[in-house]
C-alpha cells in the first residue's frame, strides 16, 4: 500500500466527530489565508467554498454525511433551511454530478493550489481528504481528484521521504573525517524504528573510530538525476532491539560477526540538515 493510500485510510478511519472538529479547525486557518491570496474580487470564503464543493463533487455524488457538514452552504444558496433532497437537486442543477463540469472546477483548484505555501497547501488538501472521507471511505474517483492537487509525497514526514529515497537508491555513501582527511564508504544497511533511521558499522572498523572521534558526518545517495544529502551528528545507541532486526534482514552477516567476535555499532543522525536536489540545482529542503 502506498503512503498516499495509507493517508486516505487514516482519514477515513477517524470518527465523524473527529473529522468535523478537524474541518472546523482547518477552516478557521484556511479562509483568512485565502483572503490574503485572492486578487480577482473573490473572497476567501468563496474560494474556500469552491474547494469544498470540488471535494464533494469528486465522485459525482452528494452523500448525506457530506451534506450534513456543508449544509450551511446549501442553505445560503437556496436562502432557506434545505433538506438533503433539496441539496441533491441544487448539487445536480449546478452540474456538480457532471464529470466534465467537475473537471473545470478541479483545473481551477490545481491552478490555485500551486500559488499557496506548503503549510496552506497541506491544510487545504487535508480538508479535501476529510470531506471526501466523511462517509467513512475515500473512493477511487475521490483519490484520483486529490492526486491532481498533490505530489506523490503528500502526507510523508521527512523521515518517510529519506527512508523511501534510500530504499530506491539501494546503497548510499557515508562521509566521515579522519583528522583533516575526508573518508567515504558505501553502505546499504538501514533500520527504521520508532520513526528514526538507524545505520550500522562494525565497531572494529576505522569508520567507527572516526565517528567516535568526530561524530559529524554526511549521507549521500542518488536515484537517476536526483540525489539526497543528509548531514548531522552520529549518535550511537545500545538499543537491544536493533541486532535482532538485522539478524532477520541479513542472517549471514550476523553469523559472520558472531563467529569472529565482532560487534555492530548502531547510530542515528541527529540535528543537521537534509535536502533532495537534482542536477539542475532544484532543491527540496526536508529539514
Amino acid at each position: 500500500m502506498s503512503k498516499f493510500d495509507t493517508f486516505c485510510d487514516k482519514m477515513a478511519a477517524l470518527s465523524f466527530e473527529d473529522k468535523t472538529a478537524m474541518i472546523s479547525d482547518l477552516s478557521q486557518e484556511i479562509i483568512p489565508a485565502l483572503n490574503d491570496l485572492t486578487e480577482d474580487g473573490k473572497s476567501g470564503i468563496e474560494v474556500y467554498v469552491d474547494f469544498i464543493l470540488a471535494a464533494v463533487a469528486a465522485d459525482g455524488k452528494l452523500a448525506e454525511e457530506e451534506y450534513s457538514i456543508i449544509k450551511p452552504l446549501f442553505d445560503a444558496a437556496a436562502e432557506k433551511d434545505t433538506t438533503y433532497d433539496e441539496a441533491v437537486a441544487i448539487f445536480k442543477n449546478s452540474g456538480l454530478d457532471n464529470p466534465a463540469q467537475a473537471k473545470k472546477v478541479v483545473d481551477l483548484m490545481v491552478d490555485m493550489i500551486g500559488l499557496v505555501d506548503e503549510k496552506l497547501k497541506y491544510d487545504i488538501v487535508t480538508l479535501c481528504f476529510l470531506i471526501c472521507a466523511i462517509d467513512g471511505d475515500v473512493s477511487k474517483e475521490e483519490k484520483d481528484w486529490i492526486k491532481a492537487l498533490v505530489d506523490d509525497n503528500f502526507g510523508l514526514s521527512p523521515i518517510d521521504e529519506i527512508d523511501g529515497f534510500l530504499t530506491k537508491a539501494g546503497t548510499f555513501i557515508l562521509g566521515t573525517t579522519d583528522g583533516d582527511q575526508p573518508r567515504m564508504r558505501v553502505l546499504g544497511l538501514k533500520i527504521r524504528l520508532d520513526e528514526k533511521l538507524y545505520f550500522a558499522v562494525g565497531t572494529f572498523k576505522d569508520v567507527y573510530k572516526q565517528l567516535q572521534a568526530n561524530p559529524k558526518c554526511e549521507i549521500l545517495a542518488s536515484v537517476g538525476t536526483d540525489f539526497i544529502r543528509w548531514d548531522g551528528k552520529a549518535v550511537f545507541t545500545d538499543d537491544a532491539r536493533l541486532k535482532p532486526i538485522v539478524a532477520n534482514m541479513m542472517p549471514d552477516l550476523i553469523k559472520m560477526y558472531d563467529s569472529m567476535g565482532w560487534e555492530l555499532g548502531f547510530f542515528s543522525l541527529e540535528g543537521g540538515h537534509a535536502e533532495i536536489c537534482n542536477v539542475s540545482n532544484q532543491k527540496e529542503t526536508l529539514f
